[in-house]
């Protein structure tokens, strides 16, 4: 009977926290939490019932900071006491869906400018731990109107599916694409296979009814631009790594001799 009681009681704290925190988050949003509290938050959707703050410390105990935690695989979630295949899982397809939401949020939002698309690009995939391939498609006004990830894991251009892509062509009637892939914890300059699928990828497009602008690269450091085969836009803008780049528009007393 005791036993009963004292579950009743931590049942009824555990509710009362749950129902605080919510409120929080509903009046402040999640930057107003600290970690653990943002993450026992995000647990809350995989563990419907329980303490969850102790999984949570033990967590960051193990990978520091939310993002990692969400960034983490299946595998290393699993190594976590508490943490099961099914759990992992869930915890990792947070960022499916925040991939699926920001893809939605293009179809209302068309990207007018190039600097909004790479913007759009650099939140997408700077810090995904595992290479993709999307494929973006424009308008005949010049706008950026959809996107869709074609390749996961060891992505390579070489593996699209045509057939795959000239459904989302004709189906959307594309004039012309984007192609963009990521380089998890590397730079953004592309491989000799990088090179090579791109002109191919140029030739393949064209039977399509589509053409493809550019084949773009997402690196830790940068945007590069295989058309244009230069580096976009810089994420790391330390004087010694610009200096590496373009020395001679340097000031002097910057400049190595």
């Amino acid at each position: 009977m005791n036993d009963i009681i004292s579950n009743q009681k931590d049942k009824c704290i555990h509710d009362g926290h749950r129902k605080r925190l919510t409120e929080t988050v509903n009046k402040v949003g999640l930057d107003g939490l600290s970690k653990v509290q943002a993450l026992e938050y995000i647990l809350f959707f995989i563990f419907p019932r329980g303490d969850v703050n102790p999984l949570a410390h033990r967590l960051l105990d193990r990978f520091n900071d939310v993002q990692t935690v969400l960034e983490a695989s299946v595998e290393d979630l699993m190594q976590v006491k508490g943490i099961g295949e099914m759990a992992a899982q869930k915890i990792h397809s947070f960022l499916e869906i925040y991939s699926y939401y920001t893809n939605e949020k293009l179809k209302e939002q068309p990207l007018k400018s190039l600097g909004d698309f790479y913007d759009y690009i650099e939140q997408l995939l700077r810090y995904k731990k595992d290479e993709e391939i999307h494929l973006f498609g424009i308008n005949a006004a010049g706008e950026v109107v959809r996107g869709r990830k074609f390749g996961k894991g060891s992505a390579d251009l070489v593996s699209l599916d045509m057939r795959q892509i000239a459904l989302f062509v004709s189906t959307y009637k594309f004039p012309a694409a984007f192609l963009v892939h990521n380089h998890p914890n590397g730079n953004c300059n592309p491989s000799e296979q990088d090179s090579k699928s791109f002109e191919n990828m140029k030739g393949v497009f064209s039977f399509s009814g589509c053409k493809l602008i550019d084949s773009i690269i997402v690196g830790n450091d940068g945007i590069f631009s295989m058309e244009r085969n230069h580096i976009q836009r810089i994420f790391n803008t330390g004087l010694e790594y610009l200096q590496s780049l373009c020395p001679e528009n340097q000031p002097k007393e910057l400049q190595k001799n």
